[in-house]
């Protein structure tokens, strides 16, 4: 009996039936045969755990990277939403001086800017505009959606102010220069951490090459010496 038509048999049968299978078999090439074709089976049944293995990890593995795109992608948003804010709330407060609502004055920033930024306060102006949702409710949800702790406070500081009729055109300059203070602290802290994010691929790459070049030629000329 050839080698195929033994590991069709074994496929189809139990591992009782195998068993008995090998007790039955008189024949010593035979068995020998069975044997061959169990031990073929059971290395194609590793073969296929290790390639499912491979690839859930691979699968894990996109997962993670498509996360941390995501995370990357967030982190860069709302950077460029904290660098847009003060040009915000600086047109915003110069229309309330000039006697413009807030509607006004933020619809002349959306029209004259184009940025991330003024994308979405169009976007949010348009749907309270339309009756969609409250000027409070599509505020709040475009806070929660950036995410910045800055527009968040610019959020809650407009809302209140136009709830119960306060001042605001002091109140957002103030807070105007408040986020470029905090934003250039945190430029300033990226530039300090700079030195210290460079010593790893300084140790990596360049040391050990800068060893090779000093001691290549020594080895080499103690290897031709010798």
């Amino acid at each position: 009996m050839s080698a195929a038509p033994l590991l069709a048999l074994c496929l189809a049968l139990s591992g009782a039936a195998v068993a008995q299978l090998l007790l039955l078999a008189t024949n010593a090439a035979v068995r020998a045969r069975v044997r061959a074709a169990l031990r073929r089976l059971s290395r194609g049944a590793r073969l296929g755990g290790a390639t499912a293995g491979l690839a859930s990890a691979g699968r894990r593995a996109w997962r993670l990277v498509e996360r941390r795109g995501r995370e990357r992608e967030r982190r860069i948003e709302r950077g460029r939403c904290l660098d847009e804010l003060p040009e915000l709330i600086d047109v915003v407060a110069l229309g309330l001086s000039a006697g413009m609502s807030f509607d006004a004055a933020l619809e002349v920033y959306c029209e004259h800017y184009r940025t991330s930024l003024s994308a979405h306060m169009g976007e949010a102006m348009r749907s309270w505009q339309l009756g969609v949702k409250s000027r409070q409710e599509a505020l709040r949800q475009l806070a929660a959606q950036i995410q910045v702790d800055a527009f968040s406070a610019f959020v809650g500081t407009v809302t209140e102010s136009l709830a119960f009729g306060a001042p605001l055109v002091e109140t957002l300059v103030e807070q105007a220069e408040a986020v470029r203070e905090a934003r250039r602290a945190d430029q300033e802290e990226a530039i300090e951490k700079t030195p210290v994010k460079m010593l790893i691929p300084t140790g990596v790459l360049t040391l050990p090459a800068m060893l090779i070049a000093i001691l290549g030629p020594l080895f080499a000329s103690f290897l031709s010496s010798g």
